[in-house]
């Protein structure tokens, strides 16, 4: 549990530094240097694991993809939506990925629609909307957009995880993370250099060390303490990150940023958490009797589980 309650703590704080690495760089820069330190970090370790790495066509597209949607999309999105709403907000609005997971996998891969998942969807999303402000003076214009960011940015992660479900259960899940991440590097990298140049800011000390503790920590070693927990501890323990990194996401948030959390975000966020609680149970209740389902992500930095995610 000590491991579980760290990578909590990881994921947590990504949001801070995320929020502060993008004071001085673009979105897709701050997303482009998050999936290339992660990158180095899981290189290195296949490298000294003597990994092999798939080289097949269909699998280097697969992973091109997931790279594509389930890294280079939503980090530029939460890297976006961060510098026009608090950190802590966006940690509770993007905690919604697992609702997306549920729903998607309906369509996707064919899971039965269980009455208890639908009723967790709806008040999941009912949660999400008590956070966002839904019906508020103030939800308009850039704040709107910045609100519907880490939404948005958890549907891709949910589509990305039936994506993986389907297509990338055959590779070890440290090879499918460093695939999805090299890729995403791969597709952020022109963005990134093109709006830097446009942009002509130059980061500070502050915005590079929480670039590098972001990549290093927040990308590449919180994926291999993912995986060690699912191998070890098994999924179910796994998607109590789930419930976890937002609390440790609002608390930074308040101590270091001095955000306010506001009794809107504190009801919705535990509306959306108890929804998130009953879908998680539902669907594994039904992976006990039906076959197994897509193991569910946890909400900070995901990746694709080929075997796990984030």
């Amino acid at each position: 549990m000590v491991r579980l309650f760290a990578l909590s703590f990881i994921w947590g704080w990504s949001f801070l530094f995320i929020q502060v690495a993008g004071q001085d760089l673009t979105p897709s820069a701050v997303a482009a240097g998050r999936t290339g330190l992660g990158a180095v970090v899981l290189l290195t370790v296949l490298r000294l694991t003597h990994t092999p790495i798939p080289r097949d066509r269909r699998t280097l597209l697969s992973l091109l993809f997931v790279g594509g949607v389930g890294s280079a999309i939503p980090f530029t999105l939460l890297a976006w939506g961060v510098q026009h709403i608090d950190s802590g907000l966006t940690a509770v609005l993007n905690a919604s990925t697992p609702l997306f997971t549920a729903g998607l996998a309906v369509p996707l891969l064919g899971e039965r629609a269980k009455p208890r998942v639908v009723v967790g969807l709806v008040i999941g999303f009912v949660g999400v909307a008590v956070v966002a402000g839904v019906g508020g003076d103030d939800l308009g214009g850039t704040q709107g957009l910045a609100v519907m960011a880490p939404v948005l940015a958890g549907f891709f992660y949910g589509l990305t995880f039936c994506f993986a479900a389907r297509n990338l259960m055959g590779i070890p899940p440290v090879v499918a993370a460093t695939g999805q991440v090299v890729g995403a590097t791969l597709l952020l990298a022109p963005l990134a250099i093109a709006t830097t140049v446009a942009d002509g800011q130059v980061p500070g000390p502050r915005q590079i060390g929480s670039m590098l503790v972001l990549g290093s920590m927040g990308t590449g070693v919180a994926y291999l303490l993912s995986f060690r927990i699912i191998a070890d501890l098994g999924p179910t323990v796994a998607s109590l990150c789930t419930y976890l990194i937002p609390v440790v996401a609002l608390i930074v948030g308040g101590v270091v940023l001095d955000e306010h959390i506001t009794p809107r975000v504190i009801v919705g966020g535990a509306i959306t958490i108890a929804a998130v609680a009953v879908v998680t149970r539902a669907r594994q209740h039904a992976a006990r009797h039906e076959g197994p389902l897509p193991v569910e992500p946890d909400v900070g930095d995901p990746a694709p589980r080929a075997g796990h995610a984030r």
